[in-house]
């Protein structure tokens, strides 16, 4: 993509680590933003704790223009082209596994989806009988939920005022987004009720995927991921904030999706890219379920304790 670059006011580089607090971090790769502007950004690893961020960080008020190019498809259900439309399909085909997994745990109440988008994942629930409110900063993205499926959708999540009143929460592949990280899970622990379950799905940098591909790999997706899991990173940004993990979850069609964009990124022509996306996708999953190595994207699934 030959997008223009720009400039953009950075969050301090020594900025605290939001697991264990130390402002020490070790430069560990240089990852390109192929998505959009095409600016090259550092992974760094606490020296701490070994949890990875990306560097520098685009402030709060600045970050929204990374995302805000037209094939960004959590933001833009109306995108065209095939690896939208597969997104799409595969995105519609996952609500019913979404859901069948949720009610496992939480079969009826009050739930609440914070980065919900375009707003699909939370209609879906309104059908199945569930009380539904979402939280989606993007304003294209939160006016189409508000318009098309008549969702109570706010710009933040403070703006969720009564506590203790969800049964559940999600963040599909949210938390890696988030500036405050502690705050927000804080913020959800206090809304949801005794013994609520939170459902937290992120990109896992332990998968074998992620070694495949290293600084190609599109899963680091910076600037707009901003904080890099490993299993111990959110089990410990859980129980500090009150909860206990209870299971996980493969997510095994997300190796795929990856792989794709991966390949797309390495310069692959598109019938290459999607004949190696099968393939890397594929192997990848191979590995997960031979060896215990976590899949391209994890679910955590903790209740509030």
């Amino acid at each position: 993509m030959n997008q223009p670059l720009f400039h953009v006011e950075p969050l301090p580089a020594n900025i605290a680590c939001p697991l264990c607090g130390s402002r020490e971090a070790r430069q560990v790769l240089e990852v390109k933003d192929y998505h959009y502007s095409n600016e090259v950004f550092l992974l760094s690893d606490c020296i701490g704790c070994g949890f990875r961020r990306t560097q520098p960080q685009p402030s709060p008020e600045t970050i929204g223009r990374y995302y805000n190019a037209p094939d960004y498809f959590s933001h833009d259900a109306s995108t065209g082209g095939t690896t939208a439309h597969l997104y799409r399909w595969v995105r519609t085909w996952s609500l019913g596994r979404k859901h069948k997994l949720i009610r496992r745990f939480q079969p009826g109440g009050r739930f609440l989806d914070m980065g919900c988008g375009t707003g699909e994942w939370l209609a879906f629930l309104s059908t199945r009988g569930y009380h539904v409110e979402g939280v989606e900063p993007g304003l294209r993205a939160r006016e189409r939920a508000i318009q098309q499926f008549s969702l109570k959708v706010v710009p933040q999540l403070e703006q969720v005022h009564a506590r203790e009143q969800f049964q559940g929460a999600s963040l599909w592949h949210v938390a890696e987004h988030l500036h405050d990280l502690q705050g927000s899970v804080k913020r959800l622990h206090s809304l949801l009720t005794p013994k609520g379950f939170l459902f937290i799905a992120v990109p896992a940098r332990e998968s074998w995927d992620m070694a495949h591909y290293g600084p190609y790999w599109a899963a680091w997706d910076v600037p707009r991921h901003l904080w890099h899991f490993r299993r111990q990173d959110m089990v410990r940004l859980l129980e500090v904030q009150g909860f206990k993990l209870i299971a996980t979850r493969r997510m095994w069609f997300d190796a795929y999706y990856i792989a794709l964009l991966s390949e797309r990124y390495l310069g692959r022509p598109a019938w290459l890219a999607w004949a190696l996306a099968c393939i890397i996708g594929t192997w990848s999953n191979v590995v997960s379920a031979v060896s215990g190595r976590p899949t391209s994207s994890v679910l955590f699934i903790a209740q509030k304790a």
